[in-house]
C-alpha cells in the first residue's frame, strides 16, 4: 500500500492554494474545487509542506491506496 493526496470536496472552498503551490498535482475542477489529478506529480514531503499543512479548512488528506 502506499499513500496519496485526497482532497474531500465537500469541504473544499476552492480558494486555489494547492494548485497554485502544486500544478503537476492539484487543479480546480469545473466546480470550481480542488482535485488531486496526480497524486504521483510531487514527492510526500511537498505534497505535505505545500498543499495539505496550508489548506485553510483542512480538507486535503493522506489516503492509502493500492499500487497494484
Amino acid at each position: 500500500m502506499t499513500k496519496e493526496a485526497f482532497v474531500d470536496q465537500n469541504m473544499c472552498i476552492g480558494c486555489g492554494i494547492c494548485a497554485d503551490n502544486l500544478p503537476d498535482v492539484f487543479h480546480l475542477n469545473t466546480q470550481g474545487k480542488a482535485e488531486c489529478f496526480d497524486p504521483h506529480g510531487a514527492t510526500e514531503e511537498e505534497i505535505q509542506l505545500q498543499a495539505i499543512s496550508v489548506c485553510p479548512v483542512t480538507c486535503i488528506f493522506w489516503r492509502e491506496s493500492c499500487a497494484c
